[in-house]
């Protein structure tokens, strides 16, 4: 199994391979994304596209962002999507925190759904806030 960041120059061609993978994660967001503005984040080179594959197939995908709060830079994971997430899970946590460290980054954060937290859980991630949102169409 491999995990790679892709370069912004193959992105385009990537995201075909992945985009299945991540819609549905793009669709549980409530509006803040869509695939498009996925695309062209990744493109632009502000959001990082990581690929999971091995010589037989692409398994899944996730993006990232390194935010810059005033106090700290985190590495941001934002849309995580794939088949057999357990066989590549320790492997691409590893690739995104050497990566999040030679950026300057403090830390790791994610929202995800609830099922996700055993994952989480066991390496070492801490659950810090509950997230709540009201959409304000009765308003």
């Amino acid at each position: 199994m491999n995990i790679s960041l892709v370069p912004v120059e193959h992105a385009a061609s990537a995201w075909n391979d992945v985009r299945h993978y991540l819609e549905p994660a793009v669709e549980r967001c409530n509006g803040r994304w869509t695939m498009e503005h996925l695309c062209a984040a990744i493109s632009m080179g502000s959001t990082q596209l990581w690929v999971a594959f091995d010589e037989e197939k692409v398994w899944g995908a996730l993006t990232t962002e390194v935010t810059h709060y005033p106090g700290k830079r985190i590495l941001s994971m934002h849309f995580l999507g794939g088949e057999d997430f357990d066989k590549w899970y320790n492997l691409l946590l590893g690739q995104i925190s050497r990566y999040a460290k030679d950026l300057g980054c403090q830390s790791i954060e994610g929202v995800a759904r609830f099922g996700f937290w055993k994952f989480l859980e066991a390496d070492g991630f801490k659950k810090s806030a509950a997230f709540y949102e009201k959409e304000l169409d009765d308003v």
